[in-house]
């Protein structure tokens, strides 16, 4: 077979590149035969070639860098081609740039342990073993030794929190020790969005299987919180709840703090501050006892409107200036914020002498004169006593 030179390659390209340009120029009914005619074919002829030229060099510079350099060549030329991730002192999880290559590497050694693996993650509390992932299962891998101390049998797994770890075998939620007996078969199924199963102060997070609802378990698998909430988290210590809009509180030991009927609640270092359903605030110690028996979170005054008017002949030209003369109403105006960012803060009235005229159940108060209001959402009239003028 005789070899084709790059003159003969081109001039081939060249001539079929000049056929097609006639075949589409005909297309469009251009058959012009004569010497301009025929520079413009050339032209076109010359532009086709050159793009595709241009797509030719794109392609084989794209192969080469993403396929040729990445996975051929740079391995075994690029000595910094691992990303580590530390599992213990010496064990890292070695992820290879631009691949999803993975393997866990004994550096104390400088031998690679295990190749191919997923992933691997280990736990908040630093437990002895992670949970790995390979071939799309998931199983635990002593992250110290590095050897395989459960192997790659479950669906999925989650990392181990106080001594046990959830997996998923045959479509059944189980919980297992570090030698892989089960220790909690109850027969729970996991909840497909987002599930998260973690042992904190001896309980952990379930989900109804159906409708999504949170409860919670003992370390025997006993279900000491009924699944009803739609969330339900550790805070500080405390478990708090959710359902339906309303928010409560459970101590450790899950003895009811607070029922779920406020519509917020917040934990800082030695108080609770709670958000009551009547839009009223109080802050407690963590035994429940009340300390501010009335928490306002914003104090201001109110402006109302007179009949008189300012002598506004020097700034006559401007009709933007208000010559209106406004009052400060008797009483001031606080506000409650609501736990609830969806739902709108509260308002009530407050003397000169700081006492609380009405209790923060309206969504806007305005001043209309010195001792009259204007409250909503009802669009009730009030006096500085907090009584209604009819």
């Amino acid at each position: 077979m005789r070899k084709i030179t790059f003159k003969e390659y081109f001039v081939t390209l060249f001539g079929g590149l000049w056929q097609a340009v006639l075949w589409i120029l005909g297309l469009f009914g251009y058959k012009d035969e004569s010497k301009f005619g025929i520079v413009v074919k050339r032209v076109f002829a010359l532009c086709a070639a050159i793009l595709l030229a241009l797509f030719t060099v794109c392609m084989l510079y794209a192969f080469a860098t993403d396929i040729v350099y990445r996975k051929w060549i740079r391995p075994h030329t690029d000595d910094y081609v691992w990303e580590e991730k530390y599992i213990s002192n010496y064990i890292v999880s070695q992820q290879m740039y631009y691949s999803d290559k993975c393997r866990v590497y004994d550096k104390n050694k400088g031998e690679v342990l295990h190749e191919d693996i997923d992933w691997v993650v280990v736990s908040g509390d630093k437990d002895s073993l992670a949970v790995f992932a390979r071939n799309g299962k998931r199983g635990y891998i002593n992250r110290f030794t590095g050897e395989i101390a459960i192997p790659e049998i479950y669906t999925r797994a989650w990392v181990f929190s106080e001594g046990l770890a959830a997996v998923e075998k045959d479509g059944e939620l189980l919980f297992i020790d570090h030698s892989g007996e089960i220790v909690i078969d109850k027969d729970f199924q996991v909840y497909f969005d987002n599930p998260k199963y973690a042992f904190k102060n001896g309980y952990c997070m379930i989900k109804n299987p159906v409708n999504g609802k949170m409860g919670l378990i003992d370390r025997s698998g006993n279900i000491v919180l009924n699944t009803e909430y739609d969330n339900l988290f550790n805070n500080e210590g405390f478990w708090q709840v959710e359902k339906d809009g309303c928010v409560g509180l459970y101590d450790a030991e899950l003895k009811e703090i607070f029922p779920v009927e406020n519509s917020g609640i917040c934990i800082y270092d030695d108080i609770i501050e709670v958000r009551h359903a009547d839009h009223t605030a109080k802050r407690y110690d963590y035994n429940g006892k009340v300390i501010v028996d009335f928490v306002i979170d914003e104090v201001s005054n109110m402006r109302y409107e007179t009949t008189e008017l300012r002598n506004n002949t020097e700034v006559s030209g401007d009709e933007s200036f208000d010559n209106k003369v406004y009052g400060i109403a008797n009483c001031q105006q606080y506000m409650v914020r609501n736990g609830n960012y969806n739902n709108p803060d509260y308002y009530g009235l407050l003397n000169r002498n700081g006492k609380i005229v009405t209790p923060p159940i309206y969504t806007s108060i305005e001043a209309i004169d010195r001792n009259l209001y204007l409250c909503q959402p009802d669009g009730v009239i009030i006096n500085d006593n907090g009584k209604i003028v009819k």
